[in-house]
Order: C-alpha cells, then structure tokens, then sequence
C-alpha cells in the first residue's frame, strides 16, 4: 500500500519550488511506495493531525507570519505524535515569524555566496539516508545556517567553507516524530543529480518510519569460469557493498571449483551442481556468470527456487527466454536484473551531461560500435549456439546505452548479419542494426571482426550541435546552442565500469525497497532489437520489434 506524502510549495519564482514538486513526484512515482499530493494552501497544515499523510515536504520561501497558531500547532503536533518532516533549501527561510517551527527544523538561514560548484562530504555513512552513499559534487546555491545546534541532530552531509563545516543534510528526533533537513535544492543541475534524489528519497523514507535492516544478502556465483575473472570479480564487488556478502559458489568444472577455493578461501560453500547450491540455508540472491545459452534455463531454476537473480550481459538469447524469466521472477516475487554496469561509463555519463545541458539540442542520430579486422578466436564466444551470435556481446552495451539516449519506443529495425571471412567459427564476421525510433531519431550501430579500418565509438547528431568520441577520455563537441559555432574538447574524468554503483543499487533495492534501476524490461528490449535485427537480415527488410520490445 502506498504512503501520502503532502508537499507543501510557494514563494517567489526564483526557487523552484513547483518544479520541484513535480520532479519530486516523477521520483517517487518511479519508487511506487509514496503517492505525492501537492498545494499551495497553508490551511493543509492545520488537517494533518488527521492521520492522513505519512510524512511532509516543505519547500517554501518566505511567508514569514504566515505559519497563524492553528497551522503552527497543526503542523507540530502532527511531527510531535509521529509524522515526518522535510524541509528543503529555503524551508530555512520560511515562517521565521514562529519560534516553534525554527525550534522544529533546528536552524534559519543566514546568507549565502553566489552559486558555484561544491563538494558534498557524507558525514555518516551509519544512518538510513545516507547508507552506501559517497561524497559527490553539485553547483547550487550554498545555504549557511544560524541559530543550528548540531548536539541536536546527526549531521549527515557537510561541505567547507572558509575553513568550517556546514551542514547539508541532517536528521533529528522531534518528540515522536522525524525530522530531515536538506540545505540543497535550488538548481536544476541538483535536482537531477542522483545522489540528490537519493536523499530526497530516503528522507522521505525515514522521517515516515522506515528504520536501515540489519539484514545481510547472502549472493552465490554460478559460473567461474577463467575469461576476464569475472567470477571472482563479481565476489570482490560484492564484497565491497555493505549489507551484501558472497557465500558460496559453483561450477561444472572442479578446476574452476579449486581455484575458487584458493582465490576465495572464506566462502561456506563450494559446488558443481547448482540444485546442490539452492539448497544452501539462507542463499538470497544468484550471480549468473554462465555462457549465453544457458541464462535462461539456470536463471529459471533459481528463480523458481526463490532466488533473486543477477545475469551477466547478455540477458538471454531470445524473447521467448526474456518472458519466461520476467514472468517467473513476478510470480514468484523476487528480483531480476542485468549487469549493465556500463551505465556508469564515465564517457557515457559525459555524454548525458552534454546532452541535459542542451549543448546540442534534441538528437536525431546516433552512430556507434567498432571492431578490427581479427580472427575472433576459438572460444564459446565465436560459437554462434552457444553465445548467439556477434551481437550479443558488446552490442548489448551499445544497444542499451542507445535506447537510453533516446526516449522514444522503437518503431522498426533493419539487419546485416555477414559471413564472408571466418568461416572455422559459427559466429558472424559483422553485424548491424539500423533503429528508427516512433520519434523519428535513428541509431546505427555495427560491430565486426573484418572491419580493417572502424568508426568513432560515437558520433551523436543533434539539431544545435554534435558530439564525437574514441576510447578515450575526451569528448570532441561541437555546439551553436548559443547562436555561434562553438568547437572544444570535453574532458572524461569520471571513473568507469559502474560495478560499485549497480551493487549499490541492488543492494539499494533489496535491503531498502528503492527503485530498481537495471529492470528486467530494459534488458529484454536490447533482446528485442537484436532478435529484429536477425530477422531482418534473414528477411532482406524493414521489421518491427516484437511485442513489449518496443
């Protein structure tokens, strides 16, 4: 059942304070614990001690005799007996007129400097809202504070300003009731930051009663085979997120066990069949680093055992698998997620800043890929049965990082699939899939072991400008989104591959019931782009993508 939440907004323009209404319903809609109720009346405060909201969002500017004695009691005798406060940016600078609200929030606001990018330290990484959060950087407008008394609250995020601390983010007690304070909120640029929103969403969360589990998820890997390590990868990433531990494994190959043993000598278990695994006390969750083919049918079975399950890219090999797998993890309540770490690529994320910063308009193509000329090697990977075929391994990268670029379904994919060179192995030599969107954007992408001379991993077209990169750390941008032609070098500097970030999440979402970010859905569309592809290429034609693909 879904908690209300009452946000409360108004003021001068110059806070977003119903943008940020409405963002702060677009997030926690996507979290589908909370209902949001918006409004301007200041009467609202005098109805809560009905029992109606579980928490309420203030974000307000002024009004500074506004909070009358009906609204004032209503609004503290509502977090008094057990309700939830948040105050955002300027709530600090609202109702200054009532001492009782000021003692409530545990400060006002004092000054501020002129916007400018900052750092946000977390200064507790014990408490509910700040759990598995690191320090992170925004450009907002800094609030300082008076009359805060810190032995009255935990301080969870700070920064520095002219040698001291001031506080960010923080969490008090107010009789039975909870209280969040957060000093950020002006900007835009925050309001889409991740960790921002995190903080939103938690502190929803927490001032409603929800207290951080003392439970710890108990993760078996299934496959550890010796390509990339990623058995003994995924162990270490799994190691590293708090709330998670890896506990047993299992592989066909008693080598493979052996060097687990000796690679991860403190796991409980060690196994070569995996129906010997499931049976293990208290397994939560699987990693599922097997070859292509067998996704499906070892996923299905922890699945069916209750096991939350994470698969290796790509998902599976075809629809049919995606569904069934989709279904089963429904039916029987548990998760099921892709490992598309590379969500995080700092190159990728660097594109999205480009992209929301309006540097290049709206895009309306996309090309993107690579390859070499080499022989693919003779491996599971260049067994066209066993891995699917030359798309499914990259291309299931680049085909969702492409559907998240673009926020449109797809209307039709045309295919080239190519054996002209290779032929020792079963898998194609090039393939291509060329994807025109409902919105009219179109996206190239091609990987290829003949291709003796490759494309940029990007080139991204948009109606004001046009980016253009390698494999490397920097962006070549070109923009007139100020009305001149405008050519420059857009640096990479953050980091790569997003294993701790999507543990995070998983983690997140398990222990914490936040939105799942690497969804099952998403994962069965890069399915449904490559099956249309094929069909394509068979057909010589124009198809569209199968049904919940789209």
């Amino acid at each position: 059942m879904t908690k209300k939440i009452l946000y409360v907004y108004g003021g001068p323009e110059f806070h977003p304070t119903e943008k940020g209404g409405k963002l702060l319903d677009q997030i926690l809609k996507a979290d589908g614990r909370y209902q949001l109720e918006m409004t301007t009346d200041l009467d609202a405060f005098t109805r809560l001690p009905g029992g109606q909201y579980a928490a309420v969002v203030l974000y307000t500017t002024g009004f500074h005799d506004d909070l009358t004695p009906e609204r004032e009691r209503g609004l503290t005798d509502f977090v008094r007996n057990g309700g939830g406060f948040i105050g955002i940016h300027s709530a600090a600078d609202s109702f200054r007129g009532s001492q009782a609200y000021l003692d409530m929030l545990n400060g006002e606001f004092l000054t501020h400097p002129e916007h400018h990018e900052f750092k946000i330290s977390i200064a507790d990484h014990d408490h509910y809202l700040t759990t598995r959060m690191p320090d992170f950087s925004v450009y907002d407008e800094m609030y300082h504070l008076q009359k805060f008394d810190p032995a009255k609250c935990t301080i969870l995020a700070q920064t520095q300003w002219q040698g001291k601390q001031m506080p960010l983010a923080y969490a008090r007690s107010y009789g039975n009731g909870r209280v969040v304070y957060l000093a950020n909120g002006h900007t835009a640029e925050v309001w889409k930051h991740p960790e921002f929103r995190k903080l939103l969403v938690r502190a929803v969360a927490w001032s409603g009663g929800a207290e951080l589990s003392d439970k710890t998820i108990r993760c078996g890997l299934l496959g550890y085979g010796p390509a990339f390590n990623m058995g003994r990868g995924h162990a270490g990433w799994i190691s590293d997120t708090p709330g998670m531990k890896p506990v047993a494994m299992c592989d066909a190959s008693p080598a493979r066990v052996e060097a687990a043993k000796k690679e991860l000598p403190a796991l409980e278990g060690y196994f070569t069949r995996l129906d010997d695994m499931l049976q293990m006390p208290e397994l939560d969750l699987v990693v599922d680093i097997l070859p292509h083919n067998l996704h499906a049918p070892t996923a299905l079975q922890c699945l069916n055992a209750g096991k939350n399950v994470i698969l290796e890219k790509p998902f599976c090999i075809t629809i049919p698998e995606a569904n069934e797998m989709i279904e089963t993890a429904r039916r029987k309540g548990v998760m099921l997620s892709l490992f598309h770490n590379r969500r995080w690529d700092g190159d990728y994320l660097t594109i999205h800043d480009i992209l929301g910063r309006g540097l290049i308009g709206d895009i309306f193509h996309i090309e993107c890929g690579g390859g070499s000329y080499s022989h693919p090697g003779f491996w599971w990977r260049s067994d066209k049965t066993i891995s699917g075929g030359v798309m499914y391994d990259w291309g299931a990268h680049f085909i969702d990082w492409v559907l998240n670029l673009v926020p449109s379904k797809v209307a039709q994919v045309t295919g080239d699939f190519q054996k002209r060179v290779w032929n020792a192995v079963s898998s194609e030599d090039h393939g291509e899939a060329w994807i025109r969107f409902e919105n009219g954007v179109t996206a190239d992408y091609w990987t290829s072991s003949i291709a003796a001379l490759s494309r940029p991993k990007w080139l991204i077209l948009g109606t004001k400008g046009a980016m253009r990169c390698d494999w490397k750390d920097e962006i070549e941008l070109a923009t007139v989104a100020n009305g001149i032609r405008q050519d420059s070098t857009v640096k990479v500097t953050l980091p790569g591959y997003g294993s701790v970030q999507y543990y995070r999440n998983i983690a997140d979402h398990l222990l914490m019931g936040e939105e799942l970010i690497v969804k099952p859905e998403q994962a069965r569309r890069v399915i449904g782009v490559i099956d249309a592809a094929q069909r394509s290429s068979q057909l010589g034609h124009s198809v569209t993508i199968a049904e919940g693909c789209e």
